[in-house]
């Protein structure tokens, strides 16, 4: 409950819930709920579900946060690259090829659903 707040409603797509997988594990969850709602002095919507059976995402989701500050850090280097002026320093466009191409690169098999088994191979 600390990376969002609880007390906000939201759509079921991005409602919280959690899903204890034993009876320590439940108690934690609902002591937790019940002491943010007494500090806060709101209701606290995070869903408490029964286990499900747990799914991996794809290969591509794996490590979201991580492979998009790579990706993020390539986009603003090619925005940089193109707000200096042309021909500042030897290799400018070579590298600015290089970071978009990294981008294009790193979102393709998020675009292209049929690379899914073949790049998960190399996983």
């Amino acid at each position: 409950m600390a990376q969002h707040d609880p007390c906000v409603p939201m759509s079921a797509q991005y409602q919280s819930a959690v899903w204890p997988q034993n009876e320590t594990q439940l108690g934690a969850v609902m002591a937790a709920i019940e002491r943010v709602e007494r500090t806060r002095g709101r209701t606290v919507y995070t869903k408490v579900e029964k286990p499900k059976r747990w799914y991996d995402a794809e290969w591509y989701h794996q490590s979201y946060n991580n492979k998009n500050k790579a990706r993020l850090a390539a986009a603003f280097g090619v925005f940089v690259l193109n707000n200096i002026p042309h021909g500042s320093f030897p290799g400018q466009e070579p590298l600015k090829t290089v970071l978009g191409g990294a981008v294009f690169l790193s979102l393709l098999p998020q675009l292209v659903s049929p690379f899914d088994r073949l790049l998960s191979m190399l996983d």
